[in-house]
C-alpha cells in the first residue's frame, strides 16, 4: 500500500527513497541502530543510572530520509544543512561513546584485587558504583557528558561545558587528543576530506554567499550534478564516521548472525561473533583507501572481520 503525505511517499509504512545511494547509507545506519541498541553503554551519576544506546542512529535515520526528500525537491541548501546535522550528531556520538567507555571508576589494578567469588564481585560492583556516583575521579568531559544525558547542558549556567566540549571541532580535537589511532587516521587519511566537507557544510549553514541561498531553488539545469555532489558529501561524512567508529569500538559494526542464532536456539556459526554487517563490509571495501582499510583491520582491537576477503568462499 502506497501513501503520500505532504510530498513524502511511504510504502508499507516506510519512506520510499528516490536515490539508491542515499538509501544505502540509510541501511548502514539501520544496521548501526540495531547494534547500538543491543550493546548499550552504561554509567551512573548523582541522578542515577544512564545509558547511551541507539538514540543517535535512530535520529540519523530520519534525517537521511529528509535529505533524500530535499534532494529530490531540489532544496539543496536544506539538504546540505541536514548533512551538517548528521555530521555533528555522529561526531557527538563518537565523543560520548569514547567518554563513557573510558569512565573513571575502579582502576583495573583495584578490580584485580577482588577474588573471583560472588560476594567479592558484588562488593566490587558496589564500590565501583559508589566511586562513579561520588564523581571524585570523573573528568570534566564526563561531567559535561552527564549534563547532556540529564538534559541540563542547555541551561544558562552550563555555558562553559558547551563551549569546552560540545562543538564538532571540540569532538574532533578531544578524540584525536585522547586516542592515537583516531589521530593517525585523521593525519594520514582523512585530513583533506574533513577540511573540504567541513568548509562546504559551514558555507551552507552560515549562507556564506548568495549561491548558498539560490541552491535551494527547485528548478536547475545542473540538477544531476548537484545531486551527485550532495550524495558524495553524505558518503564522505559516512566514510569519516565509520573509519573512526571502527578504531574506537569495532564491535558496534557487528552483524546480527551470531545473536540471531542464539535467539532462535541454534548453534552460531563458529567465528560469526566477529562478522561485520554485510552492507558495511561492502561499503567500506568499495570506498575506502586500501591502506586505511589495512590500518583499521590491524588496529581495531576486537577481532572483527572488516576486510571483504574474510567472507570470500
Amino acid at each position: 500500500m502506497e501513501i503520500e503525505s505532504e510530498g513524502y511517499k511511504f510504502k508499507n509504512g516506510n519512506y520510499e527513497f528516490k536515490y539508491d545511494a542515499i538509501e544505502d547509507i540509510w541501511y548502514i545506519f539501520s544496521c548501526l541502530s540495531d547494534t547500538t541498541f543491543s550493546s548499550i553503554e552504561l554509567s551512573v551519576g548523582k541522578k542515577g543510572n544512564y545509558v547511551i544506546s541507539c538514540e543517535t542512529m535512530m535520529s540519523v535515520l530520519k534525517t537521511i530520509e529528509t535529505i533524500d526528500f530535499c534532494c529530490y525537491r531540489g532544496a539543496y541548501s536544506d539538504a546540505y544543512t541536514l548533512i551538517r546535522k548528521c555530521r555533528d550528531d555522529l561526531m557527538q556520538y563518537l565523543f560520548l561513546l569514547y567518554v563513557i567507555q573510558n569512565k573513571h571508576g575502579l582502576t583495573d589494578r583495584e578490580a584485580e584485587e577482588f577474588p573471583l567469588e560472588p560476594e567479592a564481585l558484588i562488593k566490587m560492583i558496589e564500590m565501583n558504583i559508589a566511586i562513579l556516583v561520588s564523581g571524585t575521579r570523573k573528568t570534566e568531559a564526563e561531567f559535561a557528558m552527564e549534563k547532556w544525558v540529564y538534559n541540563e547542558l542547555g541551561n544558562t549556567e552550563n555555558a562553559k561545558e558547551r563551549k569546552d566540549f560540545f562543538d564538532t571541532s571540540k569532538y574532533k580535537a578531544y578524540l584525536a587528543g585522547n586516542n592515537e589511532k583516531v589521530k593517525y587516521i585523521f593525519d594520514n587519511f582523512l585530513a583533506a576530506k574533513w577540511k573540504q566537507e567541513d568548509r562546504k557544510l559551514n558555507n551552507y549553514v552560515h549562507t556564506n554567499g548568495i549561491k548558498y541561498l539560490t541552491d535551494n531553488y527547485g528548478f536547475r539545469v545542473d540538477k544531476k550534478q548537484k545531486e551527485n555532489e550532495l550524495i558524495e558529501t553524505l558518503q564522505s561524512i559516512t566514510d569519516i564516521f565509520l573509519s573512526l567508529l571502527a578504531v574506537i569500538d569495532s564491535t558496534k559494526l557487528h552483524s546480527s548472525d551470531y545473536l540471531d542464532a542464539l535467539e532462535m536456539g541454534m548453534k552460531p556459526v563458529e567465528g560469526s561473533q566477529y562478522w561485520v554487517c554485510p552492507i558495511i563490509v561492502e561499503y567500506m571495501n568499495d570506498r575506502f583507501d586500501k591502506k586505511l582499510l589495512a590500518y583499521i583491520q590491524e588496529m581495531e582491537g576486537h577481532g572483527m572481520k572488516i576486510l571483504s576477503e574474510y567472507y570470500s568462499s
